[in-house]
C-alpha cells in the first residue's frame, strides 16, 4: 500500500472505486463564495452528503473574528456525528474541479481527530468523465457516530503570531496574484512581509494536483521546501486550507490562519500593503 503523504491525503477517481461502500462522501460545492446545495440536490456521487461551506465547516463571525472562523468544538462534535464519522471512518470530500471549499471539509476534519479523510482529485468533474454515476436528492441520512472530537491534529496561527511568521517569510497568500498587489482594486492588498503563493497555481487546467516534483519547485521558489513550517492565509480562511492540504501532500506541516484577512483588517490597527 502506498503510505506516501500525497496518498494520505489525495484519491483518484479510480481508488475511490474500488474502495466504495464503506466510504463516507461529502460533496462540498459552492456558488461564488456561498455553499451550493441546489447542485448538490441536481446531482451528486451516490450516497454523498452536503456539507455547507457556511453552516457546517464555519461558525459565527463576531466582526472581528474573521468572516469564517472554526465553528465551536461541541458544535463540530455534532456535525461530524450527523455524517455518521467515527475516528476511524474513511471520508472522501469533493467538489469542483481544484475548488477551496472541500479543502476546508479536509482540514476541519483532520483538526477534529478524524485520521483518514482525503481529498477527491479531479472532483466531480473527474468522476462524471470516468463514467462514474451520480444522483439527484438528499441522500439517505446516515445512522449517527458517537464520535468523540480531539481539537488540535492539525495547527493553527493566532492573529499575534502572523507577524513573526511574515517577518520569516513564512506567510503565504494563497489568493489570486491580482488580490496580493494591485493598487487600482481597493480590496486588493496583503499582509505585511506575506508571499504571494496562489494556490490555484498548483493545479492543471483539468484541476488535477499538480505531479509532487512540480510542486515542490513551486514552493521552493517562495522559499518554503522540507522542514519548512509556513502559514497560509487568504480572504477567510478557505483557500488557504487548500494551501495547507496542497502542502500536506508534499509532506509539509502548513498553519491554517483561520481568520485570514477578514480577521487581520477587523483592526483598523493592522493595514494591508497594496
Amino acid at each position: 500500500m502506498d503510505d506516501t503523504p500525497r496518498a494520505a491525503n489525495l484519491i483518484s477517481v479510480d481508488e475511490l472505486t474500488a474502495q466504495l461502500p464503506g466510504t463516507v462522501l461529502l460533496d462540498v460545492r459552492q456558488a461564488g463564495d456561498r455553499p451550493d446545495h441546489r447542485a448538490y440536490l441536481d446531482a451528486h456521487l451516490p450516497g454523498a452528503l452536503f456539507a455547507d461551506l457556511d453552516a457546517d465547516l464555519a461558525g459565527p463571525s463576531t466582526g472581528t473574528n474573521g468572516r469564517r472562523p472554526l465553528p465551536g468544538a461541541e458544535e463540530f462534535q455534532k456535525t461530524v456525528r450527523s455524517w455518521g464519522i467515527s475516528v476511524d471512518t474513511p471520508v472522501v470530500v469533493y467538489g469542483a474541479p481544484a475548488s477551496p471549499a472541500p479543502a476546508r471539509a479536509w482540514w476541519l476534519l483532520r483538526w477534529a481527530g478524524v485520521r483518514s479523510v482525503r481529498l477527491l482529485d479531479g472532483g466531480l468533474h473527474a468522476w462524471a468523465a470516468a463514467g462514474g454515476t451520480v444522483q439527484p436528492g438528499a441522500a439517505d441520512i446516515p445512522v449517527e457516530s458517537d464520535f468523540v472530537i480531539e481539537p488540535g491534529g492539525l495547527p493553527v496561527v493566532l492573529v499575534d503570531e502572523v507577524p513573526a511568521f511574515a517577518g520569516r517569510g513564512l506567510l503565504l497568500d494563497a489568493r489570486p496574484a491580482v488580490k496580493f498587489s494591485n493598487p487600482a482594486d481597493p480590496e486588493a492588498g496583503h499582509i505585511p512581509g506575506a508571499r504571494s503563493a496562489p494556490v490555484a497555481e498548483s493545479f492543471d487546467d483539468s484541476g488535477f494536483l499538480l505531479p509532487d516534483e512540480q510542486l515542490r519547485h513551486r514552493f521552493a521558489g517562495i522559499g518554503v521546501g522540507a522542514g519548512s513550517e509556513p502559514a497560509a492565509y487568504c480572504g477567510t480562511g478557505v483557500s488557504a486550507a487548500l494551501e495547507v492540504f496542497v502542502l500536506a501532500v508534499l509532506g509539509i506541516r502548513a498553519r491554517l490562519y483561520v481568520g485570514s484577512a477578514s480577521e487581520w483588517t477587523a483592526d483598523p490597527t493592522r493595514v494591508l500593503e497594496r
